[in-house]
């Protein structure tokens, strides 16, 4: 009887400590839901990401001009949708990179090509794929450490393989 409520114990006590794959969907789906407008010289764009409970996310890229005053989903150049699934990603390829004040969030397939990349007009329809893709961007700082560990532990919790060296 001790043996079994001691290995119970032990049980609930290893599942405690890490996040669903529910409550980590949810959490990243919270933090990308906008999006920061990242701005250069030549365009302006923004990313909003969207996880599914299977691991399949998609990821909505919006490109204006650079004179475009208030950029919205109306008032685009063109926009590109990337579709792909945590399970193809590798956890170690998991990413960031600072660029005036964004953090930007990006992964790798873990072999081959897994990311579908369809540009939506307006002129070109053409469909492509990658074997990188970038998840997602914030302009809060503090969010970087905890997103990319987030991301790797989806990726991880789908089956998603490291590459060996």
């Amino acid at each position: 009887m001790k043996r079994q409520i001691l290995l119970l114990l032990l049980v609930c006590n290893i599942a405690s400590y890490g996040q669903t794959k529910k409550e980590t969907i949810d959490w990243l789906n919270s933090k990308f839901e906008t999006s920061p407008i990242v701005m250069s010289e030549v365009q302006q764009y923004t990313r909003f990401l969207k996880i599914k409970d299977d691991g399949s996310f998609s990821i909505q890229s919006y490109n204006y001009s650079p004179k475009t005053l208030l950029p919205d989903t109306q008032n685009y150049r063109w926009k590109t949708l990337f579709t792909g699934n945590f399970k193809d990603l590798s956890p170690n390829s998991v990413r960031t990179s600072t660029i005036k004040g964004n953090v930007f969030f990006y992964a790798t397939c873990s072999s081959g090509k897994c990311i579908t990349q369809q540009d939506q007009g307006p002129d070109e329809f053409n469909t492509y794929t990658a074997s990188e893709v970038l998840l997602g961007i914030t302009s809060d700082a503090t969010l970087e450490a905890r997103c990319k560990k987030a991301f790797v532990h989806l990726i991880t919790l789908f089956g998603g393989k490291k590459e060996p060296f």
